[in-house]
């Protein structure tokens, strides 16, 4: 387990604070925000091997932070064995069928259908066994999504020409591809260089007859402005920006690091 970013800012007196988790099969963040999710109090993020005991126990001892007492307490789960479906179409009784099918899950998984709201869509996917006892062990009352979920809902306002939001962790990166405002794709696609992201998002727009001079590429995470990364794909794509989170993440990261954490901490009721 490595840590990749701290940052820390004083809380003053707010006694409606919100702890937001992320978890995912390589990485594991939290943040600490006000109720509107709008000013960051504390943010921590870590690049994970494998999830076993001693990595949960370490975040604890590393963090005590996380056992205080909080107003509400939200969960991002961040694994790639998802798939969307049509509530027409959606089954309860199959979700588990479905996923054992498209990527071999097994008992050892936790399987959850979630609705997503304004789409008519259902996200089935499944988590770690051992990651969903800890997180009902430790905090039992938090609410909790799928990060595609939460992906699809922030994706409005998508003109013809296409959005491809794309966000970035340390070996891989999630793709939401939109049309007319419906989801064309979900994925996550591991990556080692540029060309292999440049690879995946050039044939996304193929397989779905987006144009690269048109489309819009909305770019979040773990990408730098400056890197060999971005540097790629401004030669293919014409229309990129960054969506930046709306919390201030101080002059040394950029605020589009922490975007889907931010979106996390904003679902507070």
């Amino acid at each position: 387990m490595k840590q990749l970013f701290h940052i820390k800012f004083e809380a003053a007196e707010d006694k409606q604070q919100v702890l937001s988790l992320r978890i995912g099969k390589q990485h594991f963040a939290f943040a600490i925000a006000n109720k509107s999710g709008l000013e960051l109090y504390q943010l921590a993020y870590y690049s994970i091997e494998e999830w076993n005991e001693n990595y949960w126990q370490d975040i604890m001892d590393s963090n005590p932070v996380l056992s205080d007492s909080f107003y509400e307490v939200l969960v991002a789960y961040d694994f790639s064995e998802s798939l969307l479906v049509p509530s027409k179409e959606f089954k309860s009784e199959e979700a588990g069928a479905l996923l054992n099918i498209s990527y071999g899950v097994n008992s050892q998984s936790t399987i959850i259908s979630e609705s997503i709201t304004g789409w008519q869509l259902y996200n089935i996917y499944s988590i770690p066994v051992e990651v969903k006892d800890w997180i009902s062990q430790k905090f039992p009352t938090a609410r909790f999504w799928h990060q595609y979920s939460l992906d699809v809902r922030n994706s409005i306002g998508v003109t013809e020409e296409g959005r491809l939001q794309v966000d970035f962790r340390k070996t891989e990166f999630v793709v939401i591809a939109a049309n007319r405002n419906n989801i064309l794709l979900t994925q996550t696609f591991e990556y080692t260089t540029p060309e292999d992201v440049l690879f995946y998002l050039l044939k996304i727009c193929k397989q779905f007859s987006l144009s690269r001079e048109v489309v819009q590429l909305q770019l979040s995470g773990l990408v730098d402005k400056q890197s060999s990364l971005y540097k790629e794909l401004y030669q293919y794509f014409i229309n990129i920006d960054f969506r930046n989170a709306q919390w201030n993440t101080g002059a040394e990261y950029p605020a589009h690091f922490f975007t889907s954490l931010n979106d996390l901490a904003k679902c507070v009721s």
